[in-house]
């Protein structure tokens, strides 16, 4: 049986419950390892979250800044659990992950892919020369022996626009654990309530989420996740719930209504793939990964300033239109777990 080795530095957000899906599934064909980083909200329970046969090792050194110390000792350890488990395979996940393994193995013989996860060099956050030295350096490591997988479309393009040699596997999502935890949630009376997941960063543009939500004054907002910008969130209607596990943001998205990213840069929003699935009447920003997804007034709605989306919510809210149905048949059709794991399967065994 061949080995598979996983390494990244993101062992949160949507990157986690792609792995799990992923990794879970993978394991009944391959022998599996996972090499993670760890974060201020990596599950506590992370082990929990995989088959017992996925073998994980936690590395403290692997982090998502740029460390001279710190980046040295990742080379060293990957060197190292490289040489023990000799996998044939090596897939590296988001930036600095991608940035070291290719580092490492520019022409290794072994399968060397690189899965992005939404491309720095696309942050709005940063500095446009820093944005073009991200740029350049994919540039650099695409040419070495190693294939890109973009998680979405619209990162694909990206890909091929740095190199020919990138291939696409949309992410996709557990709908049976989803369906699981809606049945046994109870429905309760609420008020319209509007949501959004993930970490509370730059990218998911918490201003303009707070903008909105002091733009409607009379709407329950809710936050699930916590972060460094949660300090942006003063509107008084916004309730931050803190770190959740995956399953309880599914339960408590049961009892809202209305899904809303402002995201500044995506590669393809897991947690939005999960509103739609739930037939949630989603609002999003005209950014790759979004526009992917949400097919402007057919399963959802594109918004590009306040007001816009401030009229959509209300609207919503007196159930002018619903796009729901639309786009859990969206979801089914395209973007579940098992989609997309037979396709990585079929990409491995080539």
């Amino acid at each position: 049986m061949k080995t598979i080795m996983h390494i990244t530095e993101v062992s949160s957000g949507g990157v986690l419950p792609y792995l799990v899906g992923l990794l879970n599934y993978l394991i009944d064909y391959y022998d599996v390892v996972l090499v993670y980083g760890v974060r201020f909200d990596t599950p506590y329970n992370i082990r929990e979250l995989f088959d017992d046969r996925v073998r994980l090792i936690q590395m403290n050194e692997l982090k998502r800044d740029i460390s001279l110390v710190h980046d040295i000792r990742a080379i060293k350890k990957i060197k190292e659990l490289v040489r023990e488990y000799n996998p044939d395979i090596i897939h590296f996940h988001s930036t600095k992950a991608g940035l070291i393994g290719r580092i490492i193995f520019p022409f290794s013989t072994k399968k060397i892919f690189y899965t992005p996860h939404g491309y720095c060099f696309l942050k709005k956050d940063d500095f446009l020369l820093k944005r073009y030295i991200y740029f350049a350096v994919e540039k650099i490591l695409a040419f070495t022996n190693s294939t890109t997988i973009a998680c979405g479309e619209g990162e694909y393009k990206y890909s091929k626009k740095i190199r020919g040699n990138a291939k696409c596997v949309p992410n996709g999502i557990d709908i049976h654990r989803i369906d699981k935890i809606i049945k046994n949630t109870p429905i309760r009376e609420h008020n319209f309530t509007v949501y959004t997941a993930g970490r509370i960063g730059a990218q998911k543009n918490p201003h303009m989420f707070n903008a909105v939500a002091e733009m409607c004054p009379d709407i329950h907002f809710v936050w699930i996740g916590d972060g460094d910008e949660k300090k942006y969130l003063t509107s008084n209607n916004i309730y931050v719930t803190g770190l959740v596990d995956r399953d309880k943001v599914i339960s408590m998205s049961v009892n809202y209504d209305c899904y809303l990213s402002c995201s500044l840069w995506e590669g393809l929003p897991i947690a939005l793939l999960e509103a739609m699935y739930m037939e949630k009447n989603c609002i999003v920003s005209d950014v790759i990964g979004n526009r992917e997804l949400i097919i402007d007034e057919i399963n959802g709605l594109i918004k590009r300033d306040l007001f816009s989306i401030r009229d959509a919510i209300y609207n919503f809210k007196s159930e002018i239109k619903v796009f729901g149905k639309k786009a859990k048949s969206t979801v089914l059709q395209n973007y579940t777990e098992e989609i997309m794991c037979e396709k990585y399967r079929i990409i491995y065994d080539e």
